[in-house]
């Protein structure tokens, strides 16, 4: 079979801190791999706050995820303190990739990457919408 490779990009957008819940462990007692999807929204949800706004006004406009991807490189376990970088890539007339690295706070030990594809997407007219300026000028 082969492995999803997800390249780390240049640009670094936000990084936040995070800790592993309890509700985040599945049965083989470590992070499970729902948790990082939930993860990689947190981070993303956080990026959007620390610009004023949310992930459906982004000046009127929100955003879908389009599709997703999740390599693991190690485990981490209840309650490790993470840290997640957040990159941006492939940036187009309407779509963008995040990218995050999940890592352990003590001692940077990689855990996981993820990738989710970003569409901009007018709620009122229900079809995708050019990136917002706004947006475009926090990549640059």
């Amino acid at each position: 079979m082969a492995r999803i490779s997800i390249d780390i990009p240049e640009k670094q957008i936000y990084t936040t801190d995070l800790s592993v819940r309890i509700s985040d462990i599945n049965f083989a007692g470590h992070l499970a791999h729902d948790a990082i999807l939930t993860l990689t929204h947190e981070c993303r949800a956080r990026f959007f706050h620390s610009h004023g706004w949310t992930e459906i006004n982004v000046e009127g406009k929100g955003i879908v995820v389009s599709d997703v991807a999740i390599v693991y490189k190690s485990e981490a376990f209840f309650p490790d303190d993470l840290v997640m970088q957040l990159f941006v890539d492939n940036v187009s007339k309407k779509s963008l990739e995040m990218v995050y690295v999940i890592t352990h706070k003590n001692g940077g030990k990689e855990i996981a990457r993820a990738k989710t594809a970003i569409v901009f997407f007018d709620y009122e007219e229900r079809k995708p919408c050019p990136i917002p300026d706004v947006f475009l000028k926090v990549l640059i």
